[in-house]
């Protein structure tokens, strides 16, 4: 749902929910933030993502999903999501391309992960080699939920990697629910053998979440 559908189904003034407009939109985003168990968004990239959380799309342009070896079948974003996989060559898909131009995907495993920088990596060391990847880039979009529903769709399986600390572990549990995906390397086996290995950590805070896969 675009935001201005929204406010305008809520209201009757398709502006009324935009940032900036009096009173209105600060309450109902402090009212998502409790919802969510996040802290108040203090810029408008935070303020767009916790909308998106809640499948309100302030701008189907910045809502987007980046992915690496993904051919799909469709006119326009099918092909070019075919072409950059045979030369394993990264892409960004925005929500408008997905609404606009839908596509196909008939894959069996799919791998999903958090950070850009696995994206990245399988990238440069595999090329097009790399299994399917998609990346949500923090915390998933309705882009990259309208494209993991269209792996789904396609009878395809999701493995999701988070970041191992308690959000990512919670963004795991719900894309778990979401999506019936699978988790990949989130075993405590696997957290062991990081900590081992990365002196590059830190200690979790927040609000502890389970892992019922192990």
């Amino acid at each position: 749902l675009m935001l201005p559908a929204l406010a305008e189904t809520a209201t009757g003034d398709t502006k009324a929910l935009n940032h900036g407009r009096g009173p209105l939109p600060n309450l109902v985003l402090r009212a998502l933030t409790h919802a969510h168990s996040v802290p108040p968004p203090s810029t408008a990239e935070e303020r767009r993502a916790l909308w998106d959380a809640f499948d309100v799309i302030v701008d189907d342009l910045a809502s987007r999903v980046l992915v690496l070896n993904l051919p799909a079948h469709g006119q326009g974003l099918g092909e070019w999501l075919t072409g950059a996989a045979t030369y394993g060559t990264p892409f960004h898909i925005t929500l408008h391309q997905l609404v606009t131009l839908p596509i196909t995907v008939n894959l069996p495993t799919v791998y999903a992960c958090e950070n850009p920088a696995v994206l990245r990596r399988a990238a440069q060391e595999l090329g097009p080699d790399s299994p399917p990847l998609i990346c949500a880039e923090g915390r998933p979009s309705t882009a990259f939920h309208r494209l993991a529903r269209a792996i789904t769709l396609g009878g395809g399986t999701l493995l999701y990697h988070g970041d191992f600390d308690w959000p990512g572990l919670d963004m795991t549990n719900q894309l778990i629910t979401r999506h019936n995906a699978g988790p990949w390397m989130m075993t405590a086996a696997d957290y062991n053998t990081g900590i081992a290995q990365d002196d590059d950590h830190i200690r979790l805070r927040g609000k502890p979440q389970p892992t019922p896969w192990d």
